[in-house]
């Protein structure tokens, strides 16, 4: 199923699919992607692209956990000044790193941070939760990523449309400068390609033990 035109789901909240697609137009062309682990790691690879093969670090994926997104744009951008780093997390991991959003704004010459918030750990609740497992140790009471970055010192928004977007679409007509927070209340319902495969092929989970 295509991403919808209007850049909403069914349920109302954002097509991450429409997102993505959107930020491939508005980001500066020069720009090197830092991606946490999370389900939503499989939107930003297929729809945007990098100036070259360094350009693109998965930093959740190689040590298979989350939470390592703001420390590595902090690098990221100090390696590469001459790029925009942008900072792709979800809500679950990028709450474990969030003191290093203050440093990332203190450090990056241009940077954006973009929040894959489906208020959930995603992964999860995609993987788990669809099998029968309790969902609600896999649920996250939303947080507006803007906000707190905001208070950092950073601009942003908490987007509810596409055409939200184009308040990053002046700062990076403004010049890029300085850090700019994304956060994109996304539908729990749209499932990424790869973990819609590899559940389709995935073993029940077990039945928890009857309890005396």
């Amino acid at each position: 199923m295509a991403p919808s035109e209007d850049g909403l789901a069914a349920d109302g909240r954002l097509d991450p699919r429409a997102m993505a697609l959107a930020l491939e137009e508005i980001l500066p062309r020069e720009r090197t992607f830092v991606q946490d682990g999370g389900h939503f790691i499989g939107w930003i690879p297929l729809m945007c692209s990098v100036p070259d093969a360094r350009s693109h670090t998965f930093v959740g994926t190689a040590f298979q956990s989350i939470g390592l997104g703001f420390p590595s744009a902090v690098g990221a951008a100090m390696a590469r000044p001459d790029r925009t780093t942008v900072l792709v997390t979800g809500d679950g991991g990028g709450l474990m790193a969030l003191a290093d959003l203050e440093s990332f704004v203190k450090q990056a010459r241009s940077g954006v941070v973009v929040v894959f918030n489906d208020a959930a750990y995603g992964a999860e609740l995609h993987q788990y939760a669809a099998r029968g497992l309790d969902e609600r140790a896999m649920l996250i009471d939303e947080v507006d990523f803007a906000a707190v970055g905001r208070t950092f010192g950073a601009e942003g928004i908490k987007a509810r449309s596409l055409q939200d977007l184009d308040a990053l679409r002046d700062w990076v007509v403004r010049g890029a400068e300085g850090v700019f927070v994304l956060d994109l209340p996304i539908s729990q319902d749209v499932v990424a390609e790869y973990m819609a495969e590899s559940m389709a092929g995935a073993v029940p989970a077990p039945r928890p033990l009857p309890v005396d």
